[in-house]
C-alpha cells in the first residue's frame, strides 16, 4: 500500500486530476471549476510545482501535469526529490 508524502493535501489529487483531464488551465479557472478558494489553489499549485508534479506551460502561467504528476495519480506516491536550493 502506498502513502502520500507528508506535504500533500487532499486537494492536490483533485487539482492534478482536473489538469490531467483538462490540460492546461489557469489557476482561477481551476479553483472555480473545483469549487475551491482561489488563494488555497494558488498555494497548492505552487507546492505541486515545487515538487515537480505541475509545470507552467506559458508566460501567462497556465499549468499542466508533469510525468511525475501522472505517476502520482497512478501510484498515490512520489519519490522525494532533493531541492535545488
Amino acid at each position: 500500500m502506498s502513502t502520500s508524502p507528508d506535504w500533500t493535501h487532499p486537494a492536490d489529487e483533485r487539482i492534478l486530476r482536473f489538469l490531467s483531464e483538462n490540460p492546461p488551465d489557469y489557476v482561477p479557472l481551476i479553483a472555480n471549476r473545483l469549487g475551491m478558494h482561489l488563494g488555497y489553489v494558488e498555494r497548492r499549485v505552487d507546492t505541486l510545482v515545487d515538487h515537480g508534479l505541475l509545470e507552467p506551460v506559458s508566460g501567462e502561467v497556465i499549468y499542466a501535469v508533469t510525468e511525475r504528476g501522472e505517476r502520482y495519480l497512478k501510484e498515490g506516491t512520489v519519490a522525494i526529490v532533493p531541492s535545488d536550493d
